[in-house]
């Protein structure tokens, strides 16, 4: 059955590893009165990010074909309008791939007739690390063109830098974009009433930003970051793993690490997460009785040696 009014869309974007995930959870959580369906778009084979996301009542769209953008452009339109008949939410949260521009996510919600009078754009939603901004805006066109195109920014991860450094990411947000409403955050928690349905697009400021916004032979292809996927069927030894990771930050230039691992000689999965050279491991749930027990991993940088580091990993298991 088709809305009575154009649902609400926001893009949730920022780069890898700056708090989108935590951010989709964080909103799904909160008590609000809207009924959300999330399409998730990953860059990797494995769908990890998923996972992640701790399911409510929500239909959520897995895409794990690569960017959510030209190459994927029907496979959108075709996923929303789905979402769409099946109906049953009243508001579309889209999380795109950290190294995913939004603009053409955008695009296609502006310059597709079947959408336009079934979804609206509310906002496009920009997570900002705040410990890594200055080197990745300094390295990637990706992560400035994210901030630009932001209607809201959310500086994250304040709790890891002082004052001073804030004060300098939020100067060098402002130069990018003046128009954004700002957001200090610690875990993405942000006053929701202050960034949902607000109405917030606005495509005329947009075209002042970039004039090729709604062209679509604008978009940048991004062919200096790949991403490698793995699974193993063997537990990894937890020390040999920290060894792994200690030494991965010199040999290669890894932006984000994610993925689920068999530990050996504990009964829970744990959740494995890296941002540059800061890496964490997680204890989740316990395994399942008559569960296959497997190790799943994607690794995404720069020029990644996919061979150097499955060897490696291999030699972190269990004989």
């Amino acid at each position: 059955m088709t809305p009575t009014k154009p649902v609400p869309v926001s893009i949730l974007t920022g780069f890898l590893g700056a708090g989108k995930t935590t951010l989709l959870n964080y909103i799904l959580k909160q008590q609000h009165g809207y009924k959300f369906a999330v399409i998730i778009n990953e860059i990797g084979k494995i769908g990890v990010d998923g996972q992640l996301v701790e399911r409510q009542q929500e239909e959520i769209v897995e895409m794990s074909n690569g960017c959510l953008c030209c190459t994927v452009r029907k496979d959108l339109v075709k996923g929303v309008q789905n979402l769409l008949k099946k109906g049953g939410f009243d508001y579309l949260l889209i999380e795109t791939t950290g190294i995913a521009e939004p603009g053409p996510i955008a695009q296609t919600f502006l310059n597709i007739p079947a959408l336009q009078q079934l979804v609206r754009m509310d906002s496009i939603i920009t997570v900002v690390d705040a410990e890594h901004i200055h080197s990745q805006l300094s390295e990637l066109e990706t992560a400035r063109e994210q901030i630009r195109m932001a209607d809201f920014l959310l500086l994250n991860k304040t709790d890891l830098v002082d004052e001073a450094a804030l004060l300098a990411a939020e100067a060098k947000i402002r130069e990018l974009n003046p128009h954004a409403t700002l957001f200090r955050t610690n875990q993405s928690q942000v006053n929701l009433n202050e960034l949902l349905d607000m109405h917030a697009f606005d495509v005329d400021q947009k075209l002042a930003t970039d004039p090729k916004f709604l062209d679509e032979l604008s978009q940048r292809h991004h062919h200096e970051i790949n991403s490698v996927s793995f699974e193993f069927e063997k537990p990894f030894s937890v020390e040999a793993l920290e060894m792994f990771v200690q030494e991965l930050s010199e040999k290669e230039k890894i932006f984000r690490s994610k993925g689920f691992l068999w530990i050996e000689g504990n009964p829970r999965r744990a959740i494995f997460h890296g941002v540059n050279n800061r890496f964490t491991l997680l204890w989740d749930r316990l395994w399942e009785k008559g569960e296959a027990r497997k190790s799943q991993l994607v690794f995404i940088g720069r020029e990644i040696n996919e061979g150097r580091i499955r060897a490696e990993l291999e030699q972190c298991m269990v004989k």
